[in-house]
Protein backbone atom coordinates (compact mmCIF):
# COMPACT_ATOMS: atom_id res chain seq x y z
CA UNK A 1 0.00 0.00 0.00
CA UNK A 2 1.62 3.42 -1.21
CA UNK A 3 1.41 6.52 1.40
CA UNK A 4 -0.45 8.84 0.43
CA UNK A 5 1.64 12.40 0.50
CA UNK A 6 -0.12 15.53 0.25
CA UNK A 7 1.25 18.23 -1.94
CA UNK A 8 0.12 21.58 -3.41
CA UNK A 9 -1.77 21.06 -6.79
CA UNK A 10 -1.44 25.25 -7.63
CA UNK A 11 1.17 25.65 -9.82
CA UNK A 12 1.45 30.03 -8.88
CA UNK A 13 1.88 29.07 -5.09
CA UNK A 14 5.67 28.52 -3.68
CA UNK A 15 4.41 25.38 -2.01
CA UNK A 16 3.65 23.67 -5.56
CA UNK A 17 4.28 19.93 -5.24
CA UNK A 18 5.79 20.25 -2.54
CA UNK A 19 5.07 17.66 0.70
CA UNK A 20 2.51 19.29 3.31
CA UNK A 21 1.77 17.94 6.69
CA UNK A 22 -0.07 14.92 6.42
CA UNK A 23 -3.05 16.16 7.99
CA UNK A 24 -3.24 19.02 6.23
CA UNK A 25 -6.59 19.95 4.35
CA UNK A 26 -5.47 22.42 2.56
CA UNK A 27 -2.52 24.13 1.15
CA UNK A 28 -0.50 26.83 4.31
CA UNK A 29 0.77 28.88 2.01
CA UNK A 30 -2.11 29.94 -1.01
CA UNK A 31 -5.24 27.74 0.79
CA UNK A 32 -5.96 25.63 -2.21
CA UNK A 33 -7.95 22.47 -1.22
CA UNK A 34 -6.18 19.11 -1.36
CA UNK A 35 -8.92 16.72 -1.46
CA UNK A 36 -8.82 17.08 -4.92
CA UNK A 37 -5.04 17.33 -5.11
CA UNK A 38 -3.78 14.34 -7.52
CA UNK A 39 -0.10 13.82 -9.03
CA UNK A 40 0.80 14.95 -12.06
CA UNK A 41 2.99 13.38 -14.34
CA UNK A 42 6.24 15.30 -14.63
CA UNK A 43 5.73 16.46 -18.11
CA UNK A 44 2.25 18.75 -16.97
CA UNK A 45 4.04 19.77 -13.87
CA UNK A 46 6.82 21.49 -16.29
CA UNK A 47 3.65 22.88 -18.57
CA UNK A 48 1.72 24.38 -15.46
CA UNK A 49 4.63 26.03 -14.33
CA UNK A 50 6.00 27.89 -17.76
CA UNK A 51 1.67 28.34 -17.84
CA UNK A 52 2.35 30.36 -14.02
CA UNK A 53 5.19 32.33 -15.03
CA UNK A 54 3.35 33.62 -18.42
CA UNK A 55 -0.20 34.26 -17.16
CA UNK A 56 -1.21 37.82 -15.50
CA UNK A 57 -0.42 38.01 -11.93
CA UNK A 58 -3.48 38.29 -9.28
CA UNK A 59 -3.99 41.41 -8.00
CA UNK A 60 -1.70 42.15 -4.86
CA UNK A 61 -3.85 44.92 -2.76
CA UNK A 62 -6.87 43.17 -2.81
CA UNK A 63 -8.99 43.23 0.80
CA UNK A 64 -11.61 40.79 -0.77
CA UNK A 65 -11.44 37.10 -1.17
CA UNK A 66 -14.59 35.43 -2.71
CA UNK A 67 -16.50 38.60 -1.83
CA UNK A 68 -15.25 38.43 1.77
CA UNK A 69 -13.73 40.78 3.09
CA UNK A 70 -10.47 40.18 5.24
CA UNK A 71 -9.01 42.50 7.69
CA UNK A 72 -5.18 43.87 7.25
CA UNK A 73 -2.85 41.74 9.01
CA UNK A 74 0.15 43.99 10.84
CA UNK A 75 2.89 42.65 12.64
CA UNK A 76 4.56 45.35 15.27
CA UNK A 77 7.68 45.16 16.77
CA UNK A 78 8.41 46.99 20.10
CA UNK A 79 11.12 49.89 18.05
CA UNK A 80 7.35 50.62 16.50
CA UNK A 81 8.55 49.33 12.88
CA UNK A 82 5.76 47.91 11.53
CA UNK A 83 5.43 44.66 8.74
CA UNK A 84 2.08 44.75 6.73
CA UNK A 85 1.03 41.55 4.85
CA UNK A 86 -0.48 43.18 1.69
CA UNK A 87 -1.65 39.61 -0.08
CA UNK A 88 -3.76 36.85 1.54
CA UNK A 89 -0.37 34.82 1.59
CA UNK A 90 3.20 35.05 2.74
CA UNK A 91 6.20 34.11 4.31
CA UNK A 92 7.93 36.00 7.73
CA UNK A 93 11.61 35.47 7.39
CA UNK A 94 14.21 37.57 6.16
CA UNK A 95 16.20 38.15 2.59
CA UNK A 96 18.14 35.71 0.85
CA UNK A 97 21.60 37.31 0.35
CA UNK A 98 22.69 34.59 -2.29
CA UNK A 99 19.92 35.21 -4.79
CA UNK A 100 17.95 38.68 -3.47
CA UNK A 101 14.70 37.09 -2.95
CA UNK A 102 13.02 38.53 0.12
CA UNK A 103 9.99 37.33 2.27
CA UNK A 104 7.08 39.11 2.30
CA UNK A 105 7.22 39.73 5.96
CA UNK A 106 11.11 40.79 5.70
CA UNK A 107 12.76 40.97 9.17
CA UNK A 108 16.37 41.22 7.91
CA UNK A 109 17.64 44.50 9.57
CA UNK A 110 16.01 44.15 13.48
CA UNK A 111 18.22 43.30 16.17
CA UNK A 112 18.78 39.21 16.61
CA UNK A 113 17.14 38.52 13.18
CA UNK A 114 20.37 36.11 12.38
CA UNK A 115 17.87 33.60 14.17
CA UNK A 116 14.82 34.20 12.11
CA UNK A 117 15.02 31.52 9.23
CA UNK A 118 15.02 32.89 5.25
CA UNK A 119 11.65 31.22 5.10
CA UNK A 120 10.05 31.65 8.95
CA UNK A 121 6.84 30.87 8.88
CA UNK A 122 4.10 30.98 6.37
CA UNK A 123 0.85 33.15 6.85
CA UNK A 124 -2.17 32.74 5.20
CA UNK A 125 -6.36 33.92 5.45
CA UNK A 126 -8.43 31.01 6.08
CA UNK A 127 -11.47 31.65 4.34
CA UNK A 128 -13.93 29.24 5.64
CA UNK A 129 -12.42 29.67 9.88
CA UNK A 130 -11.69 34.03 8.54
CA UNK A 131 -8.88 33.82 10.34
CA UNK A 132 -4.82 34.27 9.58
CA UNK A 133 -3.63 31.17 10.18
CA UNK A 134 0.80 30.76 10.96
CA UNK A 135 2.44 27.49 10.02
CA UNK A 136 5.86 27.71 11.46
CA UNK A 137 8.52 26.00 9.36
CA UNK A 138 11.65 27.52 11.31
CA UNK A 139 14.72 25.77 12.83
CA UNK A 140 14.83 27.93 15.84
CA UNK A 141 10.77 27.97 16.79
CA UNK A 142 8.27 30.09 16.71
CA UNK A 143 5.65 31.23 19.92
CA UNK A 144 2.36 32.31 19.61
CA UNK A 145 1.33 33.83 23.13
CA UNK A 146 4.46 31.82 25.09
CA UNK A 147 3.36 28.48 23.99
CA UNK A 148 5.73 26.82 21.29
CA UNK A 149 4.02 26.10 17.74
CA UNK A 150 4.49 23.18 16.49
CA UNK A 151 6.47 22.81 13.17
CA UNK A 152 4.18 22.31 9.82
CA UNK A 153 0.71 22.56 12.08
CA UNK A 154 -1.64 26.06 11.20
CA UNK A 155 -2.36 28.05 14.61
CA UNK A 156 -5.28 30.83 13.96
CA UNK A 157 -4.05 34.66 14.55
CA UNK A 158 -6.47 36.93 16.78
CA UNK A 159 -5.80 40.48 17.45
CA UNK A 160 -3.65 41.12 20.14
CA UNK A 161 -1.82 37.91 19.89
CA UNK A 162 2.06 37.86 21.13
CA UNK A 163 4.66 36.31 18.34
CA UNK A 164 7.51 35.35 19.01
CA UNK A 165 10.59 33.73 16.88
CA UNK A 166 13.66 31.96 17.81
CA UNK A 167 14.74 29.57 20.68
CA UNK A 168 15.55 32.56 22.92
CA UNK A 169 12.54 34.59 21.86
CA UNK A 170 14.64 37.70 20.77
CA UNK A 171 12.15 38.55 17.92
CA UNK A 172 8.75 39.95 19.46
CA UNK A 173 5.84 40.59 17.20
CA UNK A 174 2.35 41.62 18.15
CA UNK A 175 -0.34 41.07 15.76
CA UNK A 176 -2.79 43.35 14.64
CA UNK A 177 -6.18 42.89 12.65
CA UNK A 178 -7.32 45.90 10.90
CA UNK A 179 -10.67 45.21 9.52
CA UNK A 180 -10.73 48.37 7.24
CA UNK A 181 -10.24 47.95 3.64
CA UNK A 182 -6.84 48.01 2.41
Amino acid sequence: MAIQTHRCPEPSCSFFNQVLPHNANICPMCGTSLAQAVQPPPAMVASAARYAQTSAPLPQFSSTINNQERPQLKLLHPSEQSFLLLRESGVIGRQNLSNGMRPEIDLTGLPHAGIVSRTHAHLYWDLARQAYMIVDDSLNGSYLNDKLLPRGAPHPLSHGDKLQLGQERLICLQVELNHTSI
